[in-house]
């Protein structure tokens, strides 16, 4: 009954390229977190643009629909661009790290006041019906693992991504993180699986390129029933639909 409720919930997601693994031969579950498990992109979107002002990016240093565009990349890759966009110039490493800095400030007061992020009920069923199965699951994200573990704890899903279970791109050497697909290939070693062999989860372009490059069936869970889709989302979606010209077909 679980493996019937899994390939009906497969089957209401798009997939992203053509590769296909067999129900019975699934090795591992990859899932991203922000905007994937947990409900937090739209969480994150403000401090962005206050840490921006406070680092002279101008009041709006980055449109939300930037902010979904940059989704699944890492976050010093985030500042570099954004730096380029807003002055022409390149950042040096102390101004991305105060950046940073900044931003998590920022976003700590912010989440302090409105409360933690909620899990993505579709998709956590998701995951739990792999490990119902036997089938082991890895989080691969591109998220401060400060913020990620503690948004997995506050949602209860600490038993299935546990420290071991998760992967972050500040885990990886710099300049690996998504669309690399390093991370994937690590989430899949550590589970001993075959990346050909798992499933990849994931909500944006940098993490779908990195599954698909990881050589992951990849699996997009924004069209799946239940899912939460701001407007701003679904026209990123629709531009980056468009311009998917990296995959290559078979």
């Amino acid at each position: 009954f679980k493996l019937l409720l899994l390939c009906a919930a497969c089957s209401t997601m798009s997939h992203v390229g053509e590769h296909r693994v067999a129900e019975g031969e699934v090795e591992a579950a990859l899932f991203d977190v922000d905007g994937t498990l947990v409900d937090s992109m739209g969480k994150f979107y403000p401090s962005w643009n206050q840490a921006g002002q406070a680092m002279g990016l101008g009041d709006e240093a980055m449109s939300e629909e930037e902010f979904y565009g940059f989704g699944g990349r890492p976050l010093p890759d985030i500042v570099r661009e954004l730096h380029r966009r807003r002055k022409g110039t390149e950042a040096s490493d102390d101004f991305v790290s105060e950046f940073i800095r900044t931003k998590k400030a920022f976003h700590k007061e912010n989440e302090k006041a409105a409360g933690p992020p909620s899990a993505i009920a579709p998709v956590v069923a998701l995951a739990r019906q792999y490990v119902a199965r036997g089938i082991p699951v890895v989080a691969a994200t591109s998220g401060l693992r400060e913020h990620v573990e503690a948004h997995l704890k506050a949602n209860g899903l600490d038993d299935l991504f546990p420290s071991n279970k998760l992967v972050c791109a500040a885990d990886l050497p710099p300049g690996r993180g998504k669309p690399d697909p390093l991370i994937f290939l690590t989430a899949a070693q550590k589970v001993k699986a075959d990346p050909t062999k798992c499933r990849a989860y994931e909500d944006a372009e940098a993490g779908f390129q990195a599954a698909f490059r990881a050589g992951c069936e990849v699996i997009d869970c924004r069209d799946l029933t239940g899912y939460p889709c701001p407007d701003a989302l679904r026209k990123a979606m629709a531009q980056q639909r468009l311009n998917r010209h990296w995959i290559l077909p078979n």
